[in-house]
């Protein structure tokens, strides 16, 4: 009943898949808009609602639910990933009510940052898509109230564009008990890797050869048949590889890490050095010892948590698979990782989210 009276938080993500239902067979966000709201929203003692941005020249902005209801009663709209041409001037007029919902911007990419190989170049570049664009973009990040970013690469970036301090990181983080933990003793060690080949910048790629050197079976989660092979992407016989679909949030913990030794390969590039930690600690909760290029968040995550092992070289990335091969030494590094990841749990994240709530009502 203490809810009712709380002030209400809503969510506005652009990262929805049809694919991705709750145990309602309700619509839900995934990818980032999973990882940095939707997980949080049980943990927060503020009532919150999530689903489609709605416009009314009377009430304003307001959250429409599953069931068509739109609330207009949001005292926070939290923003992901809005790049609409008329939220341009839409936010413009609602800037100058005397009521009206704070507006925060959840930042978890680097758009400017994008290799014309990832999925998301095209349909984001103004040429391409005159209606939602990274210019529209700029100017909705301007225009918030505060931008809170996943990343100090991405705090950085906003900092020294929007020309103001109202910025703030909230790293991602996980949902440790969600996951199933892999056994550690197969003698004959899975390599395997999760998630979409489509929305890559080359960086399986960075593998090639690779197994050249390793005798090593792998394994893709997150195949999809419209999406590059996994295969193709390392440039290995795709009869070496198993493959599994890419599940909704509720399943993707306990189901995509059905391997033994993990890679988290990036290639070094600007789109990529905004790129959270959130694969690697994935990782360290479903008990998978795993191996990463050298990217800013992955390398902070070995050095501040001791997560995790960094390759600088093919003959590294090799050393470092053979060396887990061993059960006795995949099975410490798993039960070590694991214990350190709580450190690195959601309720954690949903606090630093809440804390900013309060802030600000």
């Amino acid at each position: 009943m203490a809810d009712m009276f709380l002030p209400k938080i809503g969510i506005a993500s652009t990262d929805w898949s049809r694919s991705l239902v709750d145990r309602n067979n309700h619509p839900e966000p995934g990818g980032s808009g999973w990882v940095r709201l939707q997980q949080l929203r049980p943990h927060w003692k503020f009532p919150s609602v999530t689903g489609t941005l709605m416009y009314h020249e009377k009430f304003g902005y307001g959250i429409a639910d599953y069931y068509g209801k739109v609330h207009f009663d949001c005292a926070v709209i939290v923003l992901q990933r809005m790049m609409f041409k008329d939220m341009v001037r839409t936010i413009q007029i609602i800037k100058k009510r005397a009521v009206r919902p704070y507006i925060i911007n959840d930042v978890d990419d680097w758009y400017w940052g994008l290799e014309k190989s990832n999925a998301a170049y095209e349909i984001t570049r103004p040429e391409n898509n005159p209606e939602e664009n990274i210019d529209h973009y700029a100017e909705i990040l301007k225009l918030s109230d505060m931008v809170v970013t996943s990343t100090p690469f991405l705090k950085e970036k906003m900092e020294k564009w929007l020309g103001h301090k109202n910025v703030k990181m909230i790293c991602n983080r996980v949902t440790v008990t969600d996951f199933n933990v892999r056994r550690a003793t197969n003698k004959r060690p899975l390599v395997g890797w999760v998630g979409s080949t489509a929305h890559r910048s080359n960086d399986l790629e960075e593998l090639q050869g690779l197994f050249d050197l390793i005798p090593h079976k792998l394994h893709h989660s997150g195949h999809l048949s419209s999406h590059p092979l996994f295969s193709k992407a390392l440039d290995v016989d795709p009869r070496r590889v198993t493959v599994s679909p890419m599940e909704p949030p509720r399943k993707y913990a306990r189901q995509s890490f059905c391997f033994d030794i993990g890679l988290a390969p990036l290639r070094d590039t600007p789109f990529n050095h905004a790129k959270s930690w959130i694969k690697m600690i994935e990782y360290a909760a479903a008990g998978v010892p795993m191996i990463a290029s050298p990217a800013p968040e992955y390398v902070r995550l070995n050095r501040e948590y001791g997560i995790g092992r960094i390759a600088h070289s093919l003959d590294e990335w090799a050393e470092h698979i053979t060396e887990l091969s061993d059960p006795r030494v995949r099975l410490a590094e798993a039960r070590k990782n694991r214990e350190l990841v709580k450190e690195l749990n959601v309720t954690f994240m949903a606090d630093e989210w809440a804390d900013i709530f309060e802030s600000l009502l």
